[in-house]
């Protein structure tokens, strides 16, 4: 199971600029560049965090991506609505801030209200579950809007498993690779070394030292399986004292957070102008 931190985070305020569409059978979030001509060679499909493809916090992300890439950014709903709903973070936080007397009486109420929500999304949403969904989606893309263009994947907690699992190199229909390379902010639901050791194409991770979901042990063993790999261009960013979630469920208010999370779409961003654009 995730740990607590895959639930717990901050809504993000503002405006976003895309559309929904339905693609390929899926709700779909479609975004461009506003201030810059689109590039036509080159489209991103982001993997969402346990809360979905509707939050805010993600679609701004994937609206920022769409303008500093110049690519099109897809963040499709592979959970066909059945994401963690948003009002989880704040009960979460409680769970785990609750302190003194008050604890001992609301925790086990608290618990109860938690498990009512997460135990029916594990129920849904695992993810070996959904990842023939999400590889299904990718053959179609691959072979219909992006025949000639490059895919990069973003994978964010839940989505990091599948963004690592298209990493692995899969081909599509026309025998092309599924995607040309993937990028996941703090993974979840990875085995490693298995998952590590099967990747192939262009792949980047950010993570913190002190992320339960995957405990540094597990990331220094995937830099070192990565790092044996010479024809396979790869990097592990370990950010100081960065939580699980911090990319997209940072306190945009406080400037250490913002700045764990404005380094890891910086990252991202230099990533794919290596490999996408």
């Amino acid at each position: 199971m995730p740990c607590a931190d895959c639930y717990r985070g901050n809504d993000h305020p503002g405006p976003v600029v895309g559309n929904e569409i339905k693609l390929h059978g899926y709700d779909v979030y479609i975004t461009q560049p506003q201030s810059k001509t689109r590039s036509p060679n080159a489209l991103i499909v982001v993997l969402s965090d346990a809360f979905g493809w509707n939050t805010n916090n993600l679609r701004r992300l994937a609206d920022s991506y769409a303008e500093r890439t110049s690519c099109t950014v897809y963040v499709p709903d592979f959970m066909h609505g059945t994401a963690a709903p948003s009002s989880t973070k704040a009960l979460v936080n409680r769970i785990l801030s609750e302190r003194g007397l008050l604890a001992w009486l609301v925790k086990p109420w608290l618990f109860l209200r938690a498990s009512l929500i997460l135990v029916p999304f594990f129920f849904r949403n695992n993810v070996e579950k959904r990842y023939p969904g999400i590889r299904n989606f990718m053959d179609d893309l691959r072979c219909g809007e992006a025949a000639d263009s490059k895919v990069g994947v973003v994978g964010f907690c839940w989505g990091g498993y599948g963004a690592t699992q298209l990493a692995h190199g899969g081909l599509a229909r026309n025998g092309k690779t599924l995607i040309d390379a993937a990028y996941t902010a703090h993974p979840s639901e990875l085995k490693v070394p298995g998952d590590i050791e099967r990747v192939k194409l262009p792949y980047s991770v950010v993570v913190g030292d002190v992320d339960f979901a995957m405990p540094l042990k597990e990331v220094q063993r995937s830099v070192e399986i990565l790092e044996a790999k010479e024809n396979v261009h790869s990097e592990v960013v370990i950010i100081p004292n960065a939580k699980h979630g911090f990319a997209v469920r940072g306190n945009p208010d406080d400037k250490l957070e913002k700045d764990m999370a404005d380094q890891a779409e910086d990252q991202m961003v230099r990533w794919f102008a290596r490999y996408l654009v």
